[in-house]
């Protein structure tokens, strides 16, 4: 339907046409029609299909100033060559940029108004034509500034899912690669035999759930695809983040019996993050507290604190993404989250986000 309405202008054309030939009225008359169809009417069928631009409308031009050379000989009006010429007019303030379309247009407009008042009492035509040739710029004009804002509504929807594809990519698989690199050098400085067989079989199962979020990113889009992993639903998804990094991690949690679940999944997604940056700009070895509760001193709200000491050195330094994506998430609940270093070597990660609801303190 919509390719059909970019082609109704053309239904006035053979109608006009026709009834001028009905009319008989006067072979200049139809010699002017004949050459605007010929002449321009082509070359606004391939303008309108983008195989001429706005400066390639100048053969239509030249074709409907003939043609209104030769209705003015015959003192008369040309429905025909008028709605050509409108349709030309529109199309230029469309796409018109430079010197050359504007030109086109002034000289077009010009000659449509002029021929008009030629006419015995032709003022009453001319002021008609002048007011049809403003609402063909008008209307090009209006289309061209919705071409212009659909442009930019496709650029800045590109940009956000580039946005969303790059903050996935790294809350999802830099974990993972972190993972990859801390066991793969661990593995590198050990002996043992039964420890790097443990962290091979480790890497591999990080490097297939790599790809696996790797092969969702790229596979088409689908709103009813399954999480990748369970949604963190409760504290105990904070205690499983903390066992499964490590002897050197620890964790205390007492908030209200009756936090907001919303929060979980925030907190879970700024421990990730966190632990991921502790292994890689600390080391695997240095030691973390985790504390979570919801202190007198914030009513109503839920704080979780990350605290690493210093360690022996990790991958180096980040680039600051995930700090970036964690700000954003945590906005969204109306949260805010500080970042900075400990006065004993270390670094600290201060999350609080308001809890909806409030209940008796309880240690969960």
């Amino acid at each position: 339907m919509r390719r059909f309405n970019r082609w109704l202008w053309l239904i006035p054309v053979p109608l006009a046409f026709g009834f001028e030939l009905l009319l008989g009225s006067g072979w200049f008359l139809l010699l002017g029609n004949v050459v605007a169809v010929a002449v321009a009417l082509p070359v606004l069928i391939r303008h309108q299909q983008g195989r001429v631009r706005a400066a390639g409308l100048w053969m239509s031009v030249c074709g409907l100033l003939v043609a209104l050379g030769l209705v003015a000989i015959a003192h008369t009006i040309s429905l025909t060559v008028l709605w050509l010429s409108l349709v030309t007019l529109a199309m230029l303030a469309r796409s018109a940029s430079g010197r050359v379309p504007t030109a086109l247009i002034v000289i077009l407009a010009v000659a449509n108004a002029l021929v008009p008042g030629l006419m015995p009492d032709g003022l009453i035509y001319a002021l008609a034509s002048a007011v049809l040739i403003v609402a063909a710029i008008s209307i090009g004009l209006m289309l061209r500034f919705t071409d212009r804002s659909l442009l930019e509504r496709q650029a800045t929807a590109a940009e956000a899912e580039r946005r969303r594809i790059a903050t996935e990519l790294h809350d999802l698989i830099a974990h993972e690669v972190t993972g990859i690199v801390v066991l793969a050098q661990a593995a590198a400085r050990s002996d043992n035999a039964d420890l790097t067989s443990t962290a091979l079989h480790k890497i591999e199962e990080s490097g297939t759930r790599a790809l696996e979020e790797i092969r969702r990113l790229v596979a088409d889009g689908d709103a009813d695809r399954p999480a990748r992993a369970p949604v963190a639903e409760s504290a105990q998804a904070l205690r499983d983040r903390v066992e499964d990094y490590g002897e050197q991690a620890e964790i205390s949690i007492e908030t209200t019996t009756d936090v907001d679940r919303r929060i979980w999944p925030v907190l879970d997604r700024v421990l990730v993050e966190t632990l991921t940056n502790v292994r890689r700009h600390a080391g695997p070895d240095a030691p973390v507290r985790v504390t979570v509760a919801t202190p007198a001193e914030a009513a109503g709200a839920v704080v979780m604190v990350v605290r690493n000491g210093p360690g022996t050195g990790g991958l180096g330094a980040g680039s600051g993404t995930g700090l970036s994506s964690l700000r954003t998430r945590v906005s969204h609940l109306g949260g805010t989250i500080e970042a900075g270093r400990d006065a004993g070597g270390g670094w600290s990660v201060r999350t609080e986000l308001p809890s909806a609801r409030d209940g008796g303190k309880g240690t969960q």
